[in-house]
């Protein structure tokens, strides 16, 4: 990352920011900004698949920019509020399957926005199932909780209960995400599926580690907002600003690049 060169963990500079970061840090972590990453690249994901459906070979346009900017607006006021109204939960402790239910239902509500249009169109509502798979297999993945311990300077996860039941759970719903994608000629949907499929294989049947749950919350969701961008190009600068904007925040009160594209091979987790 540019900025832990230029501002190196330890040196004079760093110490005189960190200082004075914690307002910010406290921002983005009690309003859970991190979390928006995930509303608005679902809420985009639905705006993606309707100009999909109106045009399947529209690509890279950046048509539709204001009226997608409204859809963001109003999926991020909605997350908010149902949080607030705890019909959300943001925790960091294991949920129930019930409030994964709910949650996995709220960003599907976000999907849903997204495909909202006043003027009269047909949409193929058969279409939406492959996302709904989708999601729902990134509310299992998103059940691990990672933890940065500034103590002793490692990641630590809360517990690997579940693993067998919630990777083999993912690794369903993706594969249902791949093939109804193929058969509905969705190529966003059925490309980020396969993709993504492989990390809880590997989470699955690799020997327990935090890097493999760390690339797992990654990834997938890094790949969905990427392919998204290939329909709504200007979306690329939403994600910019806020992934880097979090990840220089956490460097500038921690010393530590997150989220992060790797993981270092030291890293070693709590099993409680």
């Amino acid at each position: 990352m540019i900025i832990s060169r230029l501002i190196p963990k330890g040196s004079k500079t760093f110490k005189q920011i960190n200082k004075r970061i914690d307002t910010y840090h406290l921002f983005i972590s009690n309003n859970y900004v991190l979390n928006l990453l995930g509303v608005w690249t679902v809420t985009v994901a639905g705006y993606a698949f309707l100009i999909g459906q109106i045009d399947r070979y529209s690509y890279w346009s950046w048509n539709g920019f204001p009226e997608c900017l409204i859809k963001i607006i109003l999926s991020t006021a909605l997350f908010y509020l149902l949080f607030k109204q705890g019909i959300i939960k943001l925790t960091e402790k294991r949920l129930n399957y019930i409030n994964i239910l709910y949650n996995s239902s709220f960003y599907f509500l976000c999907f849903i926005i997204g495909t909202l249009r006043f003027s009269s169109f047909e949409i193929s509502f058969l279409g939406y199932v492959p996302y709904l798979s989708f999601i729902f297999a990134g509310s299992l993945i998103y059940e691990y909780k990672v933890s940065y311990d500034t103590e002793n300077d490692n990641w630590l996860l809360d517990s690997w209960d579940n693993k067998v039941q919630y990777m083999l759970a993912s690794i369903l719903l993706m594969a249902i995400s791949v093939v109804l994608g193929f058969i509905l000629d969705d190529p966003i949907i059925s490309t980020v599926s396969i993709v993504s499929v492989f990390f809880p294989i590997v989470t699955l049947i690799w020997p327990n580690h935090i890097r493999h749950i760390k690339r797992l919350q990654f990834y997938p969701l890094f790949t969905f907002s990427m392919f998204v961008c290939v329909r709504a190009p200007w979306f690329f600068l939403f994600l910019f600003l806020l992934f880097f904007t979090i990840r220089s925040i956490n460097y500038l009160k921690y010393g530590v690049v997150y989220p992060s594209f790797g993981v270092h091979l030291e890293e070693v987790s709590t099993d409680v």
